[in-house]
C-alpha cells in the first residue's frame, strides 16, 4: 500500500560512502525503472519542495560547497566568466519549474553573489540525483557522481537523463513558466456576487475580461477602451472556452464554479502545475516507442506510437473509495469471452444485497458457485433462497460465465499488478456518455475494447484478428499471450495539454492536488521481472 513519508524523506541520511555507482550506471538507471522501486506517496509542502536533501533549509553550507569546488578545481560549477553555463541555465529552469528555486540565479549574479547562486544550483542538482536514486531503489554518492560529470564535461547529459522525455512534460513546463510570469501582474479581483447581463456595461466587467485576457481565452485585441467594461458576446465566447478548459459546463454563464476557477491566482495555479510535473518524474524517463497511457482524472486512454496519438478512447475509472492506482505495467495477455470472479468486497457490498432482495438475480446474471479448476469444475446453481453464500465461498468461487451481461464484456486485458486491476470491456456502454466517469471498483472500463484488441492484433503475431474473432463467436473463454507485451502507464494528471496546445484543468477526483500528494507507483511486472520495454536496455554499455 502507498504510504506517506514526508518526515522520512526530510530526514533521509546523506548517501555518502554507502555504495558507489558509476556515472554511466546512474545515466542507465535514469533511463529505466528497476522492479524493486518502492510504492510511496510524497506529500509536498506549500512551497513546492517535494524532497529536502538535508535539514539545512539554507541550501548547501558555504564551507561544504567550497570544498566541492576545491575538489573540482574550478571557481564555479555552473558559471564561467561571470555568466551561467548553458547547463547551468537549464538546471536553473528545471529547479524553478519544480519549485526548488524561488528566484532566478540572475538575481544573485546581478548582486555579484555568484557563489551563492552556484551553491543553490549545486544543491539542486545533488537533490535531483538523490531523489532519482531513491526512486530507483539504489544508493549513490551524489557528490562523487556530480564531480565525475563535471570533470568529464557530462553534466548536461546527467541533467537531461533525469528529466522525463514526454511531450506533456515540456508543454507543462511552458505553462509553469507562463503562470510564473503572470505572478508579476496584479491579479484581477473578480466579484463573485456580480452576475452581468448580455450587453451590460459595468466597471466590474473589466476584471472578468482582464482575467480572461491574461489566461489567453479572450484575445487581447478585444480589450479595447470602448469595450473593456462591456459584457458582450465576445466575453461569452471567451467564458465558454475558459469553462471547457476547466472541465465545466461550457454555457458562457457566470456561476459559482466558474467564479471559483477565475479567482484562482497564478501562484495557486503554479503549485498545481508543479505537482503534476512532479508526477511525471515517477515514470520511465525515456518514452517507450509504443505504449498505452491512461490519465485517470481525464477519463481517457491514449495509444501512443512514436510520440504521437495513434488513437484515444473514453474510460471509466475507480470511484473515490475504490481508486484506480497509478502504475507502470504492461498488457501481457488478452482474454476473449472472459469469466468474472468478483472480489469479496464486491460480493459483500453489491451481489449479496441483490441476492437477498431477489434470490434469482445472480442466476439471471449467469453466476455460479464453482469448485476446482480445469475444464470441468464442480458447479452449484444459485437458484434457491437462503443459500449461505459466504460459507459456500470457503470452498467455492462465485464466477460469472461469459455472455452478453458479463461485467467484463467480451475482452479483458491483463496488466500485472498488486491491486487486482485490469482493463476490460463492459456491457454498460451508457456510462461513456457521462462527463464524470469515476464509477468502477478500480478497474478501467474501455469505451471500445474491440478496437483495442484489433489494434493489438496488428502489433503482435500471437493475436491474429482471425483467431480472436473465431474465439469470440465460439462463446468460450480463450486466452492469448502477447509475444511482445505493450507497456502501460497509468497516471494521475489534473493538468493536461491537448493536441491544440491548450491547457486543460481536470477534476481532482481523488483530492490529490488538494492534499498535495504525488503518487510514486510501485512497479509490478510478471514474475517480478523487468518489463519487455526495458529488456533491450539491460545490455546497454551505459549499465556497465
Amino acid at each position: 500500500m502507498p504510504y506517506q513519508r514526508e518526515s522520512q524523506l526530510r530526514s533521509m541520511p546523506h548517501f555518502k560512502n554507502i555504495r558507489r555507482i558509476s556515472l554511466g550506471a546512474l545515466l542507465f538507471l535514469c533511463a529505466i525503472f528497476t522492479s524493486n522501486a518502492q510504492s510511496i506517496d510524497i506529500i509536498i509542502s506549500n512551497s513546492g519542495a517535494a524532497y529536502n536533501r538535508s535539514s539545512d533549509v539554507n541550501w548547501l553550507p558555504e564551507i561544504q560547497h567550497q570544498q566541492f569546488l576545491n575538489t573540482l578545481q574550478h571557481d564555479y560549477a555552473w558559471f564561467k566568466d561571470g555568466q551561467a553555463t548553458l547547463t547551468g541555465i537549464e538546471l536553473q529552469k528545471l529547479l524553478l519549474d519544480l519549485g526548488w528555486l524561488n528566484t532566478s540565479v540572475t538575481t544573485d549574479v546581478a548582486s555579484k553573489n555568484i557563489l551563492n547562486a552556484d551553491a543553490n544550483l549545486t544543491l539542486g542538482m545533488l537533490k535531483l540525483i538523490d531523489l532519482s536514486a531513491h526512486l530507483y531503489g539504489t544508493e549513490v554518492d551524489s557528490e562523487d557522481l556530480l564531480l565525475q560529470a563535471l570533470q568529464q564535461k557530462r553534466e548536461g547529459e546527467l541533467l537531461w537523463s533525469m528529466i522525463p522525455n514526454y511531450d506533456q512534460v515540456s508543454l507543462l513546463r511552458k505553462y509553469i513558466s507562463k503562470f510564473r510570469h503572470l505572478q508579476r501582474k496584479k491579479w484581477p479581483a473578480v466579484d463573485v456576487s456580480f452576475y452581468p447581463k448580455l450587453g451590460q456595461s459595468h466597471p466590474k466587467v473589466k476584471a472578468i475580461r482582464q482575467a480572461l485576457v491574461y489566461l489567453g481565452d479572450l484575445p487581447k485585441k478585444a480589450q479595447t477602451r470602448q469595450r473593456q467594461d462591456v459584457f458582450d458576446s465576445v466575453v461569452i465566447a471567451a467564458l465558454k472556452r475558459f469553462q471547457q478548459r476547466h472541465s465545466l459546463v461550457a454555457d458562457g454563464r457566470l456561476g459559482p464554479k466558474t467564479f471559483e476557477q477565475l479567482s484562482i491566482t497564478p501562484e495557486q495555479r503554479v503549485k498545481q502545475l508543479q505537482m503534476n510535473l512532479w508526477r511525471w518524474f515517477a515514470y520511465p524517463k525515456s518514452e517507450p516507442n509504443r505504449y498505452i497511457l491512461v490519465n485517470i482524472p481525464g477519463y481517457k486512454l491514449f495509444m501512443k506510437d512514436s510520440g504521437s496519438n495513434a488513437f484515444e478512447m473514453k474510460v471509466v475509472v475507480g470511484k473515490s473509495d475504490n481508486q484506480t492506482p497509478t502504475m507502470v505495467t504492461e498488457i501481457n495477455r488478452l482474454t476473449v469471452n472472459p469469466t468474472w470472479t468478483p472480489t469479496w468486497n464486491i460480493i459483500r457490498n453489491d451481489l449479496l444485497p441483490e441476492y437477498k432482495k431477489d434470490y434469482l438475480s445472480l442466476k439471471r446474471q449467469n453466476f455460479q458457485l464453482l469448485k476446482g479448476t480445469g475444464s470441468s469444475p464442480q458447479a452449484k446453481q444459485i437458484d434457491k433462497p437462503n443459500i449461505d453464500i459466504p460459507s459456500m465461498l470457503k470452498e467455492y468461487r462465485l464466477v460469472q460465465s461469459p455472455g452478453d451481461n458479463n461485467a467484463l464484456g467480451y475482452y479483458r486485458f491483463n496488466i500485472p499488478n498488486d491491486h487486482s486491476v485490469y482493463l476490460h470491456d463492459t456491457p454498460a456502454k451508457s456510462a461513456f456518455n457521462l462527463k464524470h466517469r469515476a464509477l468502477s471498483h478500480g478497474c478501467i472500463r474501455l469505451e471500445d475494447a474491440a478496437f483495442l484488441a484489433n489494434t493489438l492484433s496488428e502489433y503482435d503475431e500471437n493475436i491474429s484478428s482471425t483467431r480472436t474473432q473465431s474465439a469470440l463467436h465460439s462463446g468460450k473463454t480463450a486466452h492469448f499471450r502477447l509475444e511482445q507485451p505493450i507497456p502501460v502507464l497509468i497516471t494521475y494528471q489534473t493538468a493536461w495539454i491537448n493536441e491544440q496546445g491548450e491547457l486543460q484543468l481536470l477534476p481532482d477526483i481523488y483530492n490529490k492536488d488538494e492534499h498535495h500528494v504525488i503518487n510514486i507507483p510501485r512497479l509490478v511486472f510478471a514474475n517480478d521481472s523487468v518489463p519487455s520495454l526495458l529488456k533491450s536496455r539491460l545490455n546497454s554499455p551505459e549499465g556497465s
